[in-house]
């Protein structure tokens, strides 16, 4: 599946356009829930279906949702995500950014729009058929340029026509042998969820949906791989403009009610997305381009406390270092040349397959993510018929580890707390408009560096000298018609 109907293609651009990968670092590149209704109680859903987005948390969850007949949900967030690093050949002061030395960067656009939009159709008192779309993903861009030093990229020259390279460094521009002044790295992700559900009896159901999913990656700035040596080649590596990959995968789910229906209790599984490579970064990622959706399962419970009062919570398990480009561990901090103390080379002699060791090889380097736990828990008050109020609160250690902090400024995916809040007006049976709003706390990961921002060979392994810091807001909205 290496290409898609024109229109459908023109479709999944004009979705990842509108969805900036930047926008979805919450747990790891994931959003914390989907929907304003979710969202606002910190992401929980599992077990506690509102909307027409139920699927995306559980499709066994659409037996369950509030449709007579059919619902639809369309939505959108305006996220606002700021990424910061920074880079010094000294032990980094207390806080961040800590002193005036060094490189210190926020990342550019850092205002997204982020869609949403689901759809149940009851299609007998069984069975519920629907859909989903769902996005994830990660982006940065920081400038590069070598203060004082102009033309100070690979192949540049002086104004005496003289070559620059080797005069100075800063952030991946080491040695001036970068490709451009900014550095930076996009992931789109976009999931669409054609989903079922079956309901057994009145209190279980099973559920399903197949997840077809397309994804755009870019990278520019990283040309100086190879002189460092993390890549074998400068092809392929960087700067070759946005490339596409298509996948496949599926959910399984389960959705019970028990106590008289005042508990209810799910499960959903979902497999790993098995994405088609990206050829034109086949020397950055390992297994030649390859960058497939990990594998996650979540459980969930919901308890009416009150006819008017619901208590939600959720535990999803992330296992991104079952995928080599994320989970294989980046350079070495006491020597990044050397390639048997690298990702799942360590410990493997130079002369054993080296290339296998590179970006791109089968265990080449990558972030350094670990698997991750995240838990959810929400409140929903039902005030009136015509109005609802939530709250949250979701915490997922960040994936990143210390010693992963330099390959991680184009991925800082630090957040960790997250605070929210939101509110439903129903001014008739059939509308219904539903708000958002999310704070993620900044967060800030110290780490050892391999190099420092001047170049300097000398820099101190054992101390932080690298920072990444985000802190993320968002507001929500969604419109609903139910018949």
């Amino acid at each position: 599946m290496k290409v898609l109907p024109k229109r459908l293609r023109e479709i999944c651009l004009f979705s990842l356009l509108l969805a900036p990968a930047g926008a979805y670092a919450t747990n790891g590149y994931f959003m914390i829930g989907f929907g304003a209704k979710s969202r606002s109680m910190g992401g929980v859903g599992v077990a506690y279906a509102q909307d027409g987005l139920a699927a995306a948390s559980n499709p066994a969850g659409m037996a369950f949702a509030d449709v007579s007949s059919m619902r639809a949900d369309v939505g959108a967030d305006l996220f606002n995500p700021p990424r910061s690093i920074r880079q010094d050949s000294a032990a980094l002061e207390a806080g961040f950014p800590g002193s005036d030395s060094g490189v210190n960067h926020d990342s550019g656009s850092d205002l997204f729009l982020v869609p949403n939009m689901g759809m149940i159709y009851k299609f007998n008192r069984k069975m519920y058929i629907g859909m989903s779309a769902i996005g994830a993903g990660m982006s940065t861009r920081y400038k590069q340029d070598v203060p004082g030093k102009p033309g100070c990229l690979h192949g540049s020259t002086t104004a005496n026509g003289n070559p620059d390279n080797g005069v100075g460094s800063t952030l991946f521009n080491f040695n001036c042998n970068a490709d451009s002044y900014t550095v930076g790295a996009a992931l789109y992700q976009m999931q669409v969820l054609p989903s079922i559900a079956y309901k057994v009896n009145k209190n279980h159901s099973i559920g399903a949906s197949l997840a077809l999913a397309v994804q755009s990656f870019r990278a520019y700035g990283l040309g100086a791989f190879q002189d460092l040596g993390f890549a074998g080649s400068k092809e392929h590596v960087s700067g070759n403009g946005n490339d596409w990959s298509y996948g496949a995968g599926m959910r399984l789910g389960w959705s019970g009610k028990f106590f008289k229906q005042r508990l209810t209790l799910g499960s959903n599984y979902a497999s790993r997305v098995y994405m088609t490579k990206f050829d034109k970064y086949r020397n950055l990622f390992a297994e030649r381009g390859s960058f497939d959706l990990p594998e996650h399962f979540a459980f969930g419970s919901a308890f009416k406390l009150t006819d008017k009062l619901t208590l939600a919570a959720d535990a999803q398990r992330i296992l991104y270092s079952n995928v080599r480009s994320i989970g294989n561990t980046g350079p070495s901090v006491e020597d990044p040349g050397d390639l048997n103390v690298n990702g799942s080379c360590k410990g493997v002699p130079d002369d054993i397959d080296p290339e296998n060791c590179k970006l791109g090889g089968n265990d080449g380097m990558g972030f350094g993510w670990q698997d991750q736990w995240v838990y959810k828990v929400g409140i929903n008050y039902d005030y009136s018929t015509n109005w609802s109020f939530r709250a949250g609160y979701n915490y997922g250690k960040s994936p990143i580890q210390e010693d992963q902090v330099l390959f991680n400024m184009l991925a800082p995916a630090t957040v960790e707390h997250h605070a929210a809040v939101g509110f439903s007006y129903r001014p008739s049976n059939n509308i219904e408009w539903s708000f958002s709003g999310v704070h993620a706390f900044e967060n800030t990961i110290k780490g050892p560096s391999a190099f420092g921002p001047t170049g300097d060979e000398n820099v101190d392994k054992n101390v932080d000298s690298t920072a990444i810091s985000m802190r993320q807001w968002s507001l929500g909205v969604s419109f609903a018609y139910k018949m």
